[in-house]
């Protein structure tokens, strides 16, 4: 069935706190997006943001960062109003607060707590990881001391209320998304989730599990990391600096490294997108000691061998291709055997002349998380640009040239169509969620200052979805 949704992070919730989270506006968003006609929330990847504050450097692929906490109820503290999201003061106050809720409840949560352990075999190494990381300053965890960098025997280590309490928080947290997930689901609203094909170098999925990824045998430091050639967005192309797999020893391991990180995630969402899906088929391999991604060498990866594992042990699981980019014809063969819908996104493809719209197997966006909202996308077209995507869309109902564009998305035989909160809005530049290849201040920080706007909107998107029988 064909249906629309929006994309809008958890972060960029408005929020009392200073981020978007667990709270009473998550819920009130579902009612929202009901109201308006939609059946699905796209979100971000919620697991520990790392460097950049980037959700696709966690530091965990099955922890949930303690920002999202909804702490309403365990302090009337307010984060004074601001535009953007301050990490650092944010996750500073919210930890504060959290840590003495635990140490207050510690007795009467710890038997809960123990059962969150038992029946969640990742937090037990996570729970280590943290410890010894807070304890460590938050540094990367190759710079700790070696008798920390091998403690990673973390089924007998001690559980002590440090420790402890990075069990119960995510106990919390997964007890407070769920009851978002169940309540969205009620309300005939399904939640994209996004997993991210790397995992972070200085992550606890590195650190327990060193063997799995090509690093310095001394310096335990990547040899070799990910990211693409020139493109799109970069000319030096984009060094993102996760560490490579060691695919050689996934596949004698039945690839449980990667069957597990997804099995987790599609416990958490409706569906899953598989950002950068074409490195199951080709990966960019660079040499860790070069400055940019220019340097390296496209290494084939055993994407239809673990496809047909997964297919066996989730079949459930719905799954979406992060298909963009220039890629090679095996890519699609690879998308295509396993019928998982691809992506169009209208601002690389609108014009491309021998683009196929009539596609329904693939989700349809004006832009995603990387890409300009499309108001500031207009403001870099010239003259002779705007008039041709005019003409194109000739007919399509709207006053502006976005509010045709969204007309058009609708209107398109794609399974999914998403629309970024942005481009709803009618933002501009100012308010991007991220510019790939940079590290700046504005990447990851906007947010939402009300629902006043959108729910203005409501009435003539749910129009909008009923007339094109989303």
């Amino acid at each position: 069935m064909r249906s629309s949704g929006i994309l809008l992070p958890v972060s960029a919730l408005p929020s009392d706190y200073g981020i978007g989270d667990f709270g009473r506006n998550a819920f009130e968003f579902v009612k929202l997006l009901k109201e308006g006609g939609f059946k699905l929330w796209q979100i971000l990847p919620l697991n520990p943001l790392g460097y950049g504050h980037s959700p696709y450097q966690p530091f965990s692929s099955y922890a949930i960062d303690e920002l999202y906490f909804d702490i309403a109820s365990l302090s009337e503290e307010k984060v004074e109003p601001s535009s953007k999201i301050n990490y650092e003061e944010i996750a500073y106050k919210k930890h504060e607060i959290l840590y003495k809720s635990f140490m207050d409840s510690k007795e009467k949560d710890h038997k809960k707590t123990l059962s969150f352990l038992k029946k969640n075999e990742w937090v037990k190494a996570w729970s280590l990881f943290m410890m010894l990381k807070r304890k460590n300053s938050m540094a990367a965890w190759h710079t700790w001391p070696k008798e920390d960098q091998e403690s990673i025997d973390h089924d007998t280590l001690e559980l002590t209320p440090e420790r402890e309490y990075e069990i119960w928080v995510q106990m919390k947290l997964y007890e407070q998304w769920i009851a978002i997930k169940k309540f969205a689901n009620r309300n005939g609203i399904r939640i994209i989730g996004d997993v991210p094909f790397y995992v972070g170098f200085d992550s606890c999925d590195v650190w327990a599990n060193q063997d799995s990824f090509l690093l310095d045998e001394h310096t335990k430091e990547p040899t070799f990391i990910a990211g693409v050639p020139p493109d799109y967005f970069s000319a030096d192309g984009q060094r993102w600096g996760n560490p490579i797999y060691n695919w050689d020893l996934f596949e004698k391991n039945g690839f449980s490294f990667l069957f597990n990180r997804l099995k987790g995630n599609a416990s958490l969402y409706d569906v899953v997108r598989l950002d950068h899906f074409r490195a199951f088929d080709t990966f960019w391999k660079i040499p860790s000691s070069c400055p940019t991604a220019k340097e390296g060498e496209w290494i084939e990866a055993p994407g239809h061998k673990f496809f047909d594992l997964l297919k066996k042990k989730l079949k459930k699981t719905e799954i979406i291709a992060e298909d963009l980019g220039e890629l090679r014809p095996e890519v699609y063969t690879l998308r295509d055997a396993y019928n998982f819908p691809g992506m169009n996104v209208l601002e690389f493809t609108f014009e491309d002349v021998n683009f196929d719209d009539k596609k329904d197997n693939m989700v349809a966006y004006i832009g995603t998380h990387d890409n300009d909202p499309f108001e500031g996308f207009v403001e870099k077209m010239s003259e002779e640009q705007k008039g041709k995507w005019l003409l194109a869309l000739k007919g399509y109902e709207g006053e502006s040239l976005r509010e045709k564009v969204i007309d058009y998305l609708l209107a398109l035989p794609a399974k999914y169509a998403i629309i970024s909160m942005q481009d709803v809005l009618g933002l501009g530049s100012e308010t991007r969620l991220n510019t790939p290849s940079i590290i700046n201040g504005d990447n990851w920080t906007w947010k939402m200052e009300g629902f006043d706007k959108f729910i203005a909107l409501l009435p003539k998107l749910k129009e909008s979805n009923k007339r094109h029988k989303r």
